[in-house]
């Protein structure tokens, strides 16, 4: 009886440990299932009585430096081939700051027809002297400019001085660069009375009969003495005998500081004896600039003209009378472009930032330049 009851001692504890042993592998796989660390803890200490350990004491959540599923063992990858985090994006460049990528079509508007100073930055299209032959800048009202060439003869610049004087006229005066060198005091008088003095050149030659060189020579010369005797730096350039030049010859009067080169509306023929078989007179004078005046209009006389005193009172009266104001060449025009820069007339189509390109130059650099 006892040797049957040891042997079913013996039985329970194979069974039992049988169970132990099952329940434990249980346990484990259900560790490296991911089924979590409670239910492996709590067979370890309900089966085994081991202490956790400060690697196993994270209440249930998973270890913060590990994968899931990853080994226990400390020091050891969790995967043999690990996933490389994501590298940052290359930081993105503001556009707006790579060359080419500015406004194509900025504020401020222009508009067909309007004029922009344009700063020369040494490329792009070359500046040439704008042929002039009456007003361009609108005023609101009818104007037009008296204009006095001087050759050689300079008796009468007093006496004409003194009739626009009577009439608080201001006229625009033309004199060869020698005529200024060898009447001085009537230079600097025309000045004092507050006329606007532009340049005929220097020894008024026909232009298109020079080289280039020979033309730089008389402008440089010319402007020179007008400067230095009158305290005038002229920028308004009047042609002798009133020729068409080339463009070269253009682009050399901008390059000398010279945009305008004016000619005129009405010639008065005051240089002249007779016309058309017709003698010139005080009446043909008055009668040619008032019937042929319009607004904007630039008149051509001269110091000297055989006429031109005795007609300039009723010349001065006429257009007056006809409602016109008598102003200057310069104020019917755009203002000068400052010294290196030149001028462009907006095209259908053009903007900002087209012009800057055509001329080499920023569209910052032309709404500076004009104020925009």
């Amino acid at each position: 009886m006892a040797k049957t009851n040891r042997k079913k001692g013996i039985i329970y504890v194979l069974i039992i440990f049988a169970i132990a042993i099952l329940a434990f592998a249980g346990g484990y796989l259900l560790k490296i299932s991911g089924a979590g660390d409670a239910a492996w803890q709590a067979l370890k200490g309900r089966f085994g009585g081991e202490s956790h350990s400060q690697e196993d004491e994270y209440n249930g959540e998973e270890d913060p430096g590990s994968e899931p599923g990853g080994s226990d063992e400390p020091g050891q990858p969790s995967d043999p081939v690990q996933e490389q985090p994501a590298a940052d994006p290359p930081e993105q460049e503001d556009p707006q700051d790579e060359p080419g990528n500015e406004d194509p079509d900025p504020t401020p508007v222009i508009k067909v027809g309007q004029v922009l100073i344009i700063p020369v930055s040494g490329s792009g299209e070359t500046a040439v002297s704008q042929v002039i032959y009456r007003g361009t800048v609108p005023s609101g009202k009818k104007q037009m400019a008296l204009t006095f060439d001087s050759g050689w003869l300079f008796e009468d610049t007093l006496p004409l001085l003194d009739v626009l004087d009577r009439y608080g006229v201001t006229a625009t005066f033309f004199p060869r660069g020698k005529w200024v060198d060898e009447h001085k005091e009537l230079a600097k008088e025309i000045a004092r009375r507050g006329h606007v003095i532009g340049n005929h050149s220097l020894e008024h030659k026909q232009f298109t009969q020079l080289s280039l060189e020979e033309v730089r020579y008389e402008m440089r010369e010319s402007t020179r003495i007008i400067k230095e005797v009158t305290g005038v730096r002229p920028f308004m350039f009047r042609p002798p005998y009133g020729e068409n030049y080339s463009q070269d010859i253009l682009r050399l009067l901008a390059e000398e500081g010279y945009p305008y080169t004016i000619m005129w509306t009405i010639d008065t023929h005051d240089w002249a004896a007779e016309m058309n078989g017709q003698e010139v007179t005080a009446d043909y004078l008055v009668n040619r600039v008032l019937d042929n005046a319009t607004n904007g209009g630039i008149v051509l006389m001269h110091i000297g003209g055989a006429h031109t005193v005795e007609a300039l009172p009723r010349i001065i009266e006429g257009l007056q009378q006809k409602g016109y104001t008598l102003t200057t060449v310069d104020k019917m025009l755009p203002p000068p472009p400052r010294e290196g820069t030149t001028k462009h007339t907006v095209q259908k189509g053009e903007t900002l930032w087209s012009i800057s390109r055509k001329y080499g130059v920023t569209v910052e650099q032309i709404i500076e330049a004009n104020n925009l």
